[in-house]
């Protein structure tokens, strides 16, 4: 299939687009000479995307999108664009009901697609952005490696037994993988009518400085609010700083979906963007080197440098370093740009968390 390489004429719509990652993307589109269109669920939020992007003028407009599961709902919004990034999709760890994620995931994604079949007749390429937890299996054992080829089964399955009762992160787990692999199956049965190509791309936790207007640490993303709530704050117990979580630099996660675009080989594929593992202690510890001041002043909480955890899985990414020539940038750059934004909005209090 042709790409779809930066060009003014060349548009692509950005859905959610006043998302924390998905506002990355639109503006690392725009930095690279794409236009832009982004879909809001209302007028104040296109404006509020707009506002952010202002400087590039007539290269970036909005389509309002309410609700993403109603039939027919990205109809207009496809119309006249190149390639689509599919960003729209619920996160949340406290939604009782499984269906509250999973419908909106899986209809909003099957949404776009449709609407590309029936109206996208200049689409070439759409990216549908979905997770690692798409392929999260549960650990049997210690060093387990996921790959693209693993899927969050048995999250799906634990949903279908349990329901409400089910974990509240196998419930998230299972809509994104409900929600990907029934593109891929979409995109299969359309085969011979489509004339896009289809790839998703699947991060861990997303890590950087917001672009959206953002008051208090409650008003962050799922993400950030948790990474920001397990470094900047005290308020985990001392057994849960070792757990472990998978990270990647928010610029790098939008660079890779513009690769996406660029590289003809990336063409159906799912394609795993992760810069390494890490444990809340041991991204505390490498704080610590990096503002050591913030601890002997007490502004941030140590924890228990000595007992950090261990790694019981990672992701392998040699799929994204191969098709698109990624070299990820550095925890430690990661951690300085967040730190950096956090302090800039003034949200670190001297003297709260003082050494024993």
């Amino acid at each position: 299939m042709p790409t779809v390489p930066p060009n003014q004429s060349k548009r692509v719509l950005v859905t959610g687009a006043n998302g924390f990652l998905a506002l990355w993307v639109a503006r690392t589109l725009l930095e690279q000479g794409y236009a832009v269109r982004g879909t809001a669920r209302s007028e104040e939020k296109g404006k509020a995307f707009l506002d952010v992007c202002r400087k590039y003028g007539d290269q970036i407009e909005y389509r309002v999108v309410e609700d993403i599961t109603k039939d027919g709902a990205f109809d207009e919004a496809v119309k006249d664009v190149d390639a689509i990034a599919h960003l729209a999709s619920p996160v949340s760890f406290t939604r009782e009901d499984p269906n509250d994620l999973i419908i909106p995931a899986v209809k909003g994604t099957m949404g776009v697609l449709r609407s590309a079949l029936k109206f996208g007749t200049n689409v070439k390429r759409i990216i549908i952005t979905s997770s690692c937890a798409a392929v999260m299996r549960d650990v049997k054992a210690p060093g387990s490696i996921f790959n693209e080829d693993d899927w969050a089964d048995e999250a799906i399955q634990a949903v279908k037994e349990h329901g409400k009762e089910a974990p509240a992160r196998a419930k998230y787990r299972a809509s994104k993988a409900l929600a990907e692999r029934g593109a891929w199956e979409f995109c299969e049965q359309h085969k011979d009518e489509i004339q896009w190509d289809l790839v998703t791309i699947l991060p861990p936790v997303v890590i950087g400085p917001p672009l959206q207007d953002v008051s208090t640490p409650a008003d962050l993303n799922l993400s950030l609010h948790e990474v920001y709530q397990a470094v900047f704050t005290d308020t985990l117990p001392a057994e849960a700083l070792k757990t472990q979580y998978s990270y990647v630099h928010v610029r790098d996660i939008a660079e890779a979906h513009i690769e996406s675009l660029k590289r003809e080989e990336a063409g159906g594929n799912r394609i795993i963007v992760s810069a390494g593992t890490e444990t809340i202690q041991r991204t505390r510890n490498r704080m610590c080197k990096l503002y050591p001041e913030m601890y002997a002043s007490g502004t941030l909480p140590r924890g228990n440098p000595d007992d950090v955890g261990d790694f019981i899985w990672t992701y392998n990414t040699d799929r994204s370093r191969r098709i698109l020539g990624f070299s990820y940038r550095a925890i430690e750059e990661i951690l300085r740009d967040t730190a950096e934004d956090v302090k800039l909005r003034g949200w670190l209090k001297e003297g709260q968390y003082p050494s024993s």
